[in-house]
């Protein structure tokens, strides 16, 4: 899993997850992949997300990581209270300016890029020439 909760330590206590859960892992497990699927949905357009979230280890971007453990923490921190501690908003809205910024391709990071192969010919889009050979398509005329 690219995210455990133990690792969460960096943003919260153990004894405050617990509590907020109740001690039930599965809770957590489930918002950190809900949290995963709604930053792949900022940056698949640009990057391979599967490759980002199958990382393990050192070989994860730490941004990725500070960013997903502070909507993680968001997320957990609104099952148990209505009212939400000033750092952990600005946390998620930290994490969440970032992503539309990188979604819209104004913030570029050290990330996999997305490998796209529109015409099936087993060559990614981006290794294609810029010259392509062959005719154009005819077109009748008219005089």
């Amino acid at each position: 899993m690219f995210l455990t909760q133990q690792e969460l330590s960096t943003v919260s206590t153990d004894q405050i997850i617990n509590a907020i859960v109740n001690r039930d892992t599965q809770i957590v497990e489930d918002i950190i992949g809900e949290s995963i699927d709604v930053m792949s949905t900022y940056l698949h357009q640009y990057f391979d997300t599967n490759a980002i979230f199958q990382a393990t280890g050192d070989q994860r971007s730490k941004t990725i990581l500070k960013h997903l453990k502070a909507i993680v923490k968001h997320e957990l921190y609104s099952r148990r209270s209505s009212t939400m501690n000033e750092v952990v908003k600005d946390a998620h809205a930290e994490a969440m300016t970032w992503l539309e910024k990188v979604s819209k391709g104004e913030i570029k990071p050290a990330l996999p890029p997305r490998i796209v192969d529109t015409d099936d010919d087993g060559i990614p889009d981006s290794e294609v020439p810029f010259l392509k050979l062959g005719s154009r398509r005819p077109y009748e005329n008219r005089f």
